[in-house]
């Protein structure tokens, strides 16, 4: 029950802090395209400019008591510093541009990625991304070009992932300031389970033809015999079966089953294992029917996927496999 509260009190706590950041940045960084210009750039002391502060502060103090007028040159020295890291500190990333380009999803236990545009028109130093308190990466110095750059998002197990608040930081220069930014995407990224080869495939895929009448065929990838049929103006004479004309003087032609082109069903309870071990096998058999061009369909306990192929459809199965959250019966 205490656990209970606990949980309760921090998820209300995040909720707060949601709507405090959301109505104190008024949503000015919920784009896809950010230019870092002076509306949407916050720059304050470091912690080591903090501390450099400190110093010049107590360096006045001590200069005012004792009436020193070399320490309180150097104070104010101190001070002139500080003021001159800040402009420098803003200008170093006013101008910069980020355009969001694409997620990509990945098998778990890879890490999704982001992929942004970065570009400016000067050089911007000492550049930093941060996604929930990491470091995705560091740029000691970007030149004033285009460039695609990918980001590994702190994502490895499988799951949907709504996009947190990415941030632009600088400690440039002598990292005494901390010039920032931030940058909102409402993308969700995906991390697909972990592929997994069934240890007997053809009992976890069924012909979706043949389920009416019980003729169940497995896949093999390849063509296979299926019979002999008469000759018919326009069929191709390569495939008749000289063996056959040779003892009986009739034109029959070979007839091939391509088992390849069979479509697939697959089937969640039909699967053995964990809940976890059975979505990893129907991430692998998914992907490889998607490889091998093969229609397939798929029954997620009551999420059904219609028989269909291409992309789109492999896409969408899997994103239902990351999605899924039943509680495993081990």
């Amino acid at each position: 029950m205490r656990k209970n509260n606990n949980l309760a009190r921090s998820t209300l706590f995040f909720q707060l802090k949601a709507k405090f950041f959301s109505l104190l940045l008024k949503n000015k960084h919920n784009t896809e395209q950010l230019t870092l210009t002076h509306s949407n750039i916050y720059i304050l002391p470091s912690k080591l400019g903090s501390g450099f502060l400190l110093v010049t502060i107590l360096n006045f103090i001590l200069a005012v008591n004792y009436q020193n007028n070399l320490i309180l040159v150097m104070a104010y020295l101190m001070l002139v510093v500080m003021i001159f890291s800040l402009l420098l500190g803003y200008i170093n990333v006013r101008g910069l541009a980020l355009s969001y380009k694409r997620h990509i999803a990945n098998y778990a236990p890879q890490c999704a990625q982001l992929e942004l545009e970065l570009s400016t028109d000067t050089i911007c130093q000492s550049l930093q991304f941060i996604y929930e308190k990491k470091i995705l990466a560091t740029f000691d110095e970007t030149t004033p070009t285009s460039q695609l750059i990918h980001l590994d998002l702190p994502m490895d197990q499988r799951g949907a992932y709504p996009l947190q608040r990415l941030k632009i930081i600088s400690h440039y220069p002598f990292g005494l300031v901390s010039a920032w930014s931030y940058m909102q995407l409402t993308q969700t990224v995906f991390v697909y389970p972990q592929q997994r080869k069934p240890v007997q495939q053809e009992n976890h895929q069924h012909n979706k033809n043949s389920m009416d009448d019980g003729d169940q065929k497995n896949m093999h990838g390849s063509d296979e015999f299926d019979g002999l049929t008469p000759h018919q103006i326009g069929m191709n004479m390569k495939r008749v079966s000289w063996k056959h004309y040779a003892k009986t003087q009739q034109l029959m032609v070979k007839e091939f089953v391509n088992y390849s082109a069979q479509s697939v069903f697959f089937d969640f309870n039909q699967l053995q294992g964990s809940t976890e071990s059975r979505l990893q096998q129907l991430s692998y058999l998914i992907s490889q029917a998607y490889l091998q061009g093969t229609t397939y369909g798929l029954q997620l306990e009551s999420i059904s996927f219609e028989v269909s192929e291409g992309k789109e459809h492999c896409k969408n199965c899997l994103e239902a496999l990351s999605r899924f959250s039943k509680i495993a019966k081990d």
